[in-house]
Order: C-alpha cells, then sequence, then structure tokens
C-alpha cells in the first residue's frame, strides 16, 4: 500500500539538517582558457537570451539575425553589419547590443544581462571568440560539474532537473545555508551563555551597544506576555520583585519554570504552530462545511507543547501518525495536520478536487516543515532553490494514496470532554426544532402538491419520485409556500445539516485520512472511509508537465 512512511526520512533530515557535499567557481579567463568561458558562460547565455529569437526557428529570424554558430555572427543580419568582430569587442555589435548601446538586447529590462555577464561576452570576443563544439563544450562542462566547489559557488545535489544547466547551476554559499552540512563552530570568548556570546560579538562587529538590563517588573511582563500571551496579575508583580530583591538568578529560573509548567503555555505556543498549519473548524471555500471534530487535532498540539514532545515524533506523528501506531488514538488525531488545508468538491470533476487536496498537501507540508513554499516547482525547477520538479512528485507521491475521512478514535484520558452531555442535549434540542420546523413547511408544500396532481387527474408522485419528471407533469418546485416560507424552508434544512453534523463533536471521531483508491462519490460535508478497500491497490504517480492533471 502506498503510504506515508517514507516522510519519515523526510522529515529527519527536515529536523536535523543534511550531509551535502557543496561548491563554487572563478568567473575570470584563467590562461587565456577562453573555451572554458565560452562553454561554461557565453554559449548558456545566448541560449537563454538570444536564441528564442535569433536562431531556434531558422524561418523566423528576427532581423534575419542568427546567432548560432560563429560564422552567422560574423555574417551579420539584414544590416549586413557582422555582430561579431573576433578580437575586437568595440567593433562587435552583439558587444553594442548586450551593452544597450545604440541596440537593446535582450529588449526586455528584466533580462538585460549583468554587468558580470557582459563581462563574460566582452572576455570572450577579446580573446579571439573560439567557438568550440557540442562535443568539447559537453566535455569542458562535465569536468566542471565534477569540481563540488569553486569561485563561482557551490552545486548542491538534488534528484536531478529538467537539464544539466539546472542540475549543476552554481548558488552562492550564503544562499543555501540551510541545504549545507551542520557546522561545528567555537563560540567567541565571553563569561555568558554560547548564544549571547554569538549576540554581543555581533553587536560589536556593528558598533552597537546592548541595551541595558530591564527592570524586574518590564521582566516579568515581557516573559508572561511570551509564554502564555497574558499579563502578569498585580500579585505575580510584587512577588517577583521581591524575589529578585532577594536572588535574581533563582527569581527569575522559578518564573520561567512556572510559566512554561502552565497549561496556558501549550495553548499560547500552540496557537503559534496552528497558524502556520493554517488550522480551521471549517473546510474553507464557498460551502466552508463544519470539521466537527477538528478540536481534536487542535487539542493535540496544545498537549505536545506542554508535554514538551520531541520535535521528531511532533513531525512524524503529523505526517504518518496512522501509519506507524495505526491503534494509537494520539497519532491517528495528529494526523489531523493532512486535513487542515481546504476541501470542497463543488462544479469541479472529483480528479480535480482531488488534484486540489494533493497540491495543497505538498505545498503545506514544505512551508511548514521546511519553511519552503512548494507550488512553484510543481510546474518547473525552482528558480531559487535546489529543488527540482522531480523532488516536488517525489513527495507528492508519498501522499498519492492518501484519502480524506472522519475515522474512529478513542477519546483520549487527557481530552477535556467536559459539558460533553449538557452540549450534546443543547445540540439534539436544536437539531429537533429544526427538523419539526422543516417537515411542517415540507408537509405544506406536499398537501399543496397533492391537490395539483389531484387537480390535473394524474397519480401523485412525492417530492424525490418527480425531481426528474417534465415540468409540465409536476408542480413547480416549491408549490404552496411563499417566498418567505421558501426562504425559511432552506434556512431549516441547512439548519437540520449543521446541527446533525455538530453532533459528531461527542462522537470518538477525529478529522485524518486513510490509504486507498479514489472513492467513487466525494462528499465534502461527510467523509467516511469505505468498509472494504482493495488492499492490492497501488497509485501511480507521474510528473504533470506544467502541473497539468492531464500533461
Amino acid at each position: 500500500m502506498a503510504n506515508r512512511s517514507a516522510l519519515t526520512l523526510f522529515a529527519t533530515l527536515a529536523a536535523l539538517g543534511t550531509t551535502l557535499p557543496v561548491c563554487a567557481d572563478d568567473t575570470t579567463v584563467a590562461g587565456g582558457d577562453a573555451e572554458r568561458l565560452f562553454a561554461l558562460k557565453v554559449y548558456p547565455l545566448l541560449e537563454a537570451k538570444c536564441f528564442a529569437c535569433h536562431g531556434d526557428d531558422p524561418d523566423e529570424l528576427k532581423g534575419e539575425l542568427d546567432l548560432t554558430s560563429r560564422e552567422a555572427m560574423r555574417a551579420g543580419g539584414e544590416s549586413d553589419e557582422p555582430s561579431l568582430v573576433p578580437g575586437k569587442p568595440s567593433e562587435s555589435l552583439l558587444f553594442a547590443a548586450v551593452n544597450w548601446d545604440g541596440y537593446e538586447m535582450p529588449p526586455k529590462e528584466n533580462d538585460r544581462l549583468t554587468a558580470t555577464e557582459i563581462a563574460h561576452v566582452r572576455n570572450w570576443i577579446a580573446a579571439g571568440a573560439p567557438w568550440p563544439d557540442a562535443t568539447t563544450r559537453d566535455r569542458i562542462r562535465r569536468k566542471e560539474w565534477s569540481i563540488p566547489e569553486t569561485a563561482d559557488g557551490v552545486i548542491v545535489p538534488t534528484s536531478g532537473g529538467a537539464s544539466d544547466a539546472w542540475t549543476y547551476r552554481r548558488y552562492a554559499k550564503e544562499d543555501v545555508w540551510a541545504f549545507r552540512p551542520v557546522a561545528e563552530v567555537e563560540p567567541p570568548a565571553a563569561d555568558v551563555h554560547p548564544i549571547d556570546r554569538f549576540v554581543e560579538a555581533r553587536l560589536q562587529e556593528a558598533g552597537i551597544e546592548p541595551a541595558r538590563e530591564a527592570d524586574p517588573r518590564t521582566l516579568i511582563r515581557r516573559l508572561t506576555f511570551d509564554l502564555i500571551g497574558l499579563p502578569p496579575t498585580p500579585e505575580e508583580i510584587a512577588d517577583f520583585e521581591r524575589a529578585w530583591a532577594e536572588d535574581r538568578q533563582v527569581a527569575w529560573t522559578e518564573l520561567v519554570d512556572r510559566l512554561l509548567d502552565s497549561p496556558h503555555y501549550g495553548e499560547r505556543w500552540g496557537q503559534h504552530w496552528l497558524d502556520v498549519v493554517r488550522y480551521a473548524d471549517t473546510a474553507g471555500f464557498s460551502n466552508d462545511y463544519e470539521r466537527s471534530n477538528a478540536w481534536r487535532y487542535r487539542d493535540y498540539v496544545v498537549r505536545a507543547f506542554n508535554e514538551d514532545k520531541p520535535f521528531d515524533q511532533f513531525v512524524l506523528e503529523q505526517l504518518a501518525g496512522d501509519e506507524l501506531r495505526p491503534d494509537d488514538p494520539e497519532a491517528v488525531v495528529a494526523t489531523g495536520f493532512l486535513r487542515t488545508g481546504p476541501w470542497g468538491t463543488a462544479m469541479i470533476p472529483k480528479e480535480e478536487a482531488r488534484q486540489l487536496y494533493l497540491d495543497d498537501l505538498v505545498h503545506s507540508t514544505g512551508q511548514t516543515f521546511l519553511g519552503m513554499p512548494m507550488r512553484c516547482c510543481k510546474c518547473h525547477d525552482h528558480k531559487f532553490d535546489p529543488i527540482p520538479t522531480r523532488d516536488y512528485y517525489r513527495l507528492y507521491a508519498a501522499f498519492a494514496g492518501t484519502q480524506p475521512a472522519e475515522v474512529a478514535a478513542a477519546f483520549l484520558p487527557d481530552e477535556n470532554r467536559d459539558s460533553f452531555e449538557s452540549n450534546r442535549k443543547e445540540v439534539e434540542r436544536l437539531l429537533a426544532f429544526a427538523t419539526e420546523r422543516a417537515n411542517a413547511l415540507r408537509a405544506k408544500r406536499e398537501a399543496a402538491a397533492k391537490a395539483w396532481y389531484a387537480e390535473k387527474g394524474l397519480p401523485y408522485k412525492n417530492a424525490n419520485d418527480r425531481r426528474n419528471d417534465p415540468d409540465d407533469s409536476k408542480p413547480a418546485r416549491h408549490v404552496g409556500l411563499t417566498e418567505a416560507e421558501q426562504g425559511r424552508l432552506k434556512v431549516r434544512e441547512q439548519d437540520v445539516w449543521i446541527w446533525g453534523r455538530r453532533l459528531e463533536r461527542f462522537e470518538p471521531l477525529a478529522q485524518s485520512v486513510y490509504n486507498g483508491p479514489l472513492p467513487r462519490y466525494l462528499n465534502a460535508r461527510k467523509l467516511r472511509a469505505p468498509r472494504r478497500i482493495d488492499e492490492g491497490w497501488r497509485p501511480t504517480t507521474v510528473v504533470h508537465l506544467g502541473g497539468a492533471l492531464d500533461a
């Protein structure tokens, strides 16, 4: 069965950092190595910036200018002036054009070459503009790719992009620090905590004096707001000020411990996590259906913070708790993370609704656990980060068998079920009221329908049976009801569904997932796993070109 267990490795790498070989390169032409400069710098520039208009289609050359060979450049275009004069950049129209000196190539401001790229073109022309053949260029590139780190930057190993140019592109070290191995660093010498040493060293480097120590009243307010989101009481402030006067270190330590032990700590800091995962009690989109048992995932997050749950365990339970510990209700509830995104099936084919769900799941997983949006690389290799489209669909494949559902999960001793019975009775009362009012309006409508059939001399059909009959052989949809009553009926029918759904809050169900094929019907209002699932089913995942479901 396709599953999310592969995400355990993914999550471990995310939490601990990966050990990746890395690298950089020299942009200058050392020892007259103009062929290397052309293969590594100039030809890729021409390919990316010029060939679309001046070479890819020989029958549609703009300005009759072909830039795909040295000979064509020297021949020039419709002006008959050579675009390339080897050894003489100042006489080469190509160099003038990339400088926007009389000509503007590429013509769009956003596509203009950088100063470094222009220097590459100038140096290449000045060196005689050699044009090694494709085999030589490939040999030069492969030799370059074998060097992990050069003055140009580092190569970050990936599963491979759509082109070698992307797969072996180089990044500035500071731009890919998150993808590099964690290095041991000796803290600057100082008689303070190691973290404070680094802070103080940077402050000194910037010529900034550290702020003076805050007074005890300010300290307790800062810490209390930070850890539990509430202000300290006047009594707590007074107690802390007395303790501070006696022994600052003891007072501070006891204050931190007390606030961390408070149940409000998990409520405050769990809120930050719930914001990141986009927690909501409803499903989003226009219908915004209620998720009656979503509260259980919310409370799981709060408990995790209050119990100081190890972060790697916290990550794995949310991604694959139902597979790692299927008989543990806590782990099943934790996979509520996989249900926090929007979900709707109205007005779109179920395959498209399914695709939207999976895309959101992959994106949210990257955003939440890696701090990296994944939506861009659904369509193309990432423009800035070393994340190829292939990796997007590898992560997608881990979720390919995941289907949203409300599943059975016994209530946990730590879950707050105070007032369950009184609240259930209130919901049942509201459901009964809505049902009684809706039934009364339906009865009035059906009495009018029976009269219509009798008047026409036709046998009576109830509302469901006559639904698909021609308009001239059935009564009007809301026969017998005024416009106000039609509105009330719609509201009462919606209330029946709302209160019926809300009764599920008191049942041992969790907003979770199961593994299996796409069900025959998708119901955004109420999702249940089928009684029988084909255990031999396996999903097939492919790379959808441009992110299109049919490509």
